[in-house]
C-alpha cells in the first residue's frame, strides 16, 4: 500500500496539507475504542505554518487522516505534540475519543429506553454544543436491552455533570453492542461514521489462516490465568429476592471448586440462561490466552482482509503445550511496517453476544 497523511482544520474543514511529511511511528485501530496515530516531522522546512506564523497542527484543532490506495483508512484528532531538537512528534487519537471529558450539562431522562438510542442521543448532544460538530454520524440500530425504569429512570443531569465519554461506554456495555470508527471520502470532504453492531461487529473467518511459520512470524506467547478459571458457573437472571431466576452448572474435574457468577437481568427463561452459563463455563475452563501475534502480508490473510471483531484461528506449536489451535477475536491491530502488523486478540469464547450462547 502507498500511504499519505492529510491534515484538516477541525471546525472549518479547511485542508491544511494534502501530503503531510510525517514519518509514521504508530498507526492502530481498536474495537469499541479509538485507534491512534503517532509520527515525526523533521526538519522544519517552514511549510506547516499559518499566515500568522503559528503551527498549523493544533491540539484539538486539527484532524489527521491516513489514506492508502485512495481510501481513508484512519481518521482522528491531534491531541499532543512534543519536540526533540528538529524533530516534531505529533500524536492523534480516533474521533470516538472526543466525548471523553465533556460534561453533560443538560437534563435527560428516559424510561425503558434502548441503550443504542440513548447512545445516539448522547453523541447528538456532544456535537450540538458550540465548536463541537465533527460531523460524526452514528448508526441507527436496535437492541432488546433496556435502561431506565419508572422507579429509576436513566438520567443525565447537569447538576451531576456526568462525563459523556463514560456514559457512552456504559451504554455500549448495557446493550451490549460493539462500535468502530469509519471514515470515507465524500467528494472533497471526509464522512465520519460510528458503526454500531448488535449483537456484534465482525464474523467468524474460516477463509483466513494464521499459522506460525507461514504468516505468523513472531514466537507466539501464551498465558494461562487462574484468575479467569472456573469449574462452576452460577447464572443470575431476571427477578429479585426468592423469585429470582438462578441456575448453576458445576463440573468436577479433579481441581478445587472455583465458581464464577454470571449475571444478565434480561434473561427470564431458564433454558436460555442454562445455555449462556454453559458457554461461560466452557470459556472459563480452557483459559489459554494469546494476547497478540505479529503477522506478515501473506495469501493466508492479506493485510486488511480482516475486520475489527472478526474471529480468526491462530495455529502454533509451542514448547510445553505442543500444537495449539485457538479461536481469537481481533479487538485491535496496528501497522508495524508496510508488510507487517500486530493483532491484539481476545479469546472468541470469552464473548457472549446478545445474551445468547
Amino acid at each position: 500500500m502507498s500511504w499519505r497523511y492529510l491534515a484538516q482544520r477541525a471546525l472549518t474543514g479547511e485542508w491544511l496539507s494534502w501530503d503531510l511529511p510525517i514519518d509514521r511511528d504508530e498507526l492502530s485501530w481498536a474495537l469499541s475504542g479509538p485507534g491512534a496515530l503517532r509520527g515525526t516531522i523533521s526538519p522544519d522546512v517552514g511549510h506547516l505554518r499559518a499566515s500568522d506564523g503559528s503551527l498549523v497542527l493544533q491540539e484539538w484543532g486539527t484532524l489527521l487522516y491516513a489514506e492508502a490506495d485512495g481510501e481513508i483508512r484512519w481518521g482522528g484528532i491531534v491531541v499532543g505534540s512534543s519536540w526533540d531538537g528538529p524533530a516534531w512528534t505529533v500524536e492523534a487519537v480516533g474521533m470516538s475519543t472526543y466525548p471523553n471529558g465533556i460534561p453533560y450539562l443538560g437534563e435527560y431522562s428516559q424510561i425503558d429506553a434502548d441503550p443504542a438510542a440513548v447512545y445516539r442521543d448522547v453523541w447528538a448532544y456532544v456535537q450540538a454544543q458550540p465548536d463541537s460538530n465533527l460531523g460524526v454520524a452514528v448508526d441507527t440500530i436496535s437492541t432488546p436491552a433496556r435502561v431506565g425504569t419508572a422507579g429509576s429512570p436513566y438520567a443525565l443531569s447537569w447538576w451531576e455533570a456526568p462525563d459523556c465519554g463514560s456514559a457512552l461506554d456504559e451504554l455500549a456495555k448495557a446493550g451490549p453492542f460493539d462500535y468502530a470508527e469509519e471514515h470515507t471520502w465524500n467528494g472533497n470532504a471526509v464522512a465520519h461514521r460510528i458503526r454500531l453492531g448488535y449483537p456484534r461487529l465482525g464474523r467468524k473467518r474460516d477463509d483466513l489462516a494464521f499459522v506460525q511459520g507461514d504468516n505468523v512470524t513472531n514466537v507466539v506467547t501464551a498465558e494461562r490465568s487462574g484468575d479467569a478459571y472456573a469449574n462452576e458457573v452460577v447464572g443470575v437472571g431476571a427477578g429479585s429476592g426468592r423469585a429470582i431466576l438462578q441456575r448453576r452448572i458445576p463440573i468436577r474435574d479433579g481441581r478445587l471448586r472455583r465458581p464464577a457468577i454470571y449475571t444478565d437481568k434480561t434473561i427470564s427463561d431458564a433454558a436460555r440462561l442454562d445455555a449462556v452459563i454453559r458457554r461461560e463455563l466452557d470459556a472459563r475452563r480452557d483459559v489459554l490466552e494469546l494476547r497478540s501475534v505479529e503477522v506478515v502480508d501473506h495469501p493466508n490473510a492479506p493485510i486488511g482482509s480482516w475486520q475489527l471483531g472478526d474471529d480468526v484461528l491462530i495455529q502454533a506449536s509451542l514448547p510445553w503445550l505442543g500444537d495449539i489451535a485457538v479461536w481469537e477475536r481481533v479487538v485491535g491491530w496496528s501497522l508495524i511496517s508496510e508488510t507487517r502488523v500486530s493483532l491484539t486478540l481476545q479469546r472468541s469464547d470469552s464473548f457472549t453476544y446478545g445474551g445468547t450462547a
